[in-house]
């Protein structure tokens, strides 16, 4: 995959992050203590949004991880961690928050204060312009075309 093909492979999946966020924003209910009254649709829904954001996230920072050539193997934090330098630290610790919760959901680790959990990474993550400004600045400065 050339160059030019990367970066409108990642503009994609940003507009794939907005719109994750915008149906996540559509569907969390505003307070915490809704969302816990909620149906399994609505929780089924929120949980899978996030799922779909922070799986979106590191697809990007994998083909980011290619283009860029950094010299990092392994799992989801290893990748992040390349980034440090990259990525505002507020953008990492949020995807590293937001991977965190998609991993409890994917494998079912669910304690006592799961629904608040999930309702506050929701929140964290209806505005995903940080996330996609950051990565489109990476695209715009450190790609080469």
């Amino acid at each position: 995959m050339n160059s030019e093909s990367v970066k409108n492979r990642i503009l994609e999946k940003c507009l794939d992050l907005e719109r994750f966020s915008k149906e996540l924003s559509q569907i969390l209910p505003k307070t915490v203590e809704e969302y816990q009254k909620s149906d399994l649709v609505i929780k089924s829904t929120v949980e899978r949004r996030l799922q779909l954001i922070s799986d979106t996230e590191l697809d990007i920072l994998s083909l980011l991880y290619k283009e860029l050539n950094l010299k990092v193997v392994g799992e989801d934090l290893s990748l992040l961690s390349m980034f440090s330098n990259i990525l505002k630290n507020n953008v990492i610790e949020k995807i590293k928050r937001l991977r965190d919760m998609r991993n409890k959901l994917i494998h079912e680790y669910k304690s006592d204060l799961f629904d608040e959990e999930v309702f506050k990474i929701a929140t964290e993550n209806l505005d995903e312009n940080d996330t996609i400004s950051e990565i489109k600045h990476i695209v715009n400065s450190k790609m080469v075309d």
